[in-house]
């Protein structure tokens, strides 16, 4: 069995700014850069080197951004990520943020999927 998470990115909220009734609690833990390049890619059913191979990155550099290795990646590398991954304008704003350390609301819904053999 595979688990693969859907991403969905809101609007920071204010902070005086009450929720709306059945909105996701925050946690206080936002994945991190990593965590949210590899759900992208798990979504897209890609493997790391075919990510590299489409967005013109070494795939050393797609492990590396996984890995939390990198801590300044460049702007450059995240839109190419971005196009390659068909990511919207909000998620290529998250993986920004992610990437500065930017606060980022995010609700994660894992899937579960059957493999043939399981």
């Amino acid at each position: 069995m595979r688990v693969l998470a859907d991403i969905t990115v809101a609007a920071p909220a204010a902070e005086d700014e009450t929720p709306p009734r059945g909105a996701p609690v925050p946690t206080g833990a936002e994945p991190v850069l990593g965590a949210l390049l590899r759900a992208w890619r798990e979504r897209a059913l890609v493997t790391q080197e075919e990510l590299a191979a489409r967005a013109g990155l070494n795939v050393r550099t797609v492990r590396r951004l996984e890995a939390g290795a990198l801590s300044r990646p460049r702007a450059t590398s995240l839109r190419l990520l971005a196009e390659a991954l068909g990511l919207e304008a909000a998620e290529l704003a998250a993986l920004t943020r992610a990437a500065t350390g930017t606060a980022i609301e995010l609700t994660v819904t894992l899937r579960y999927v059957e493999e043939p053999g399981d």
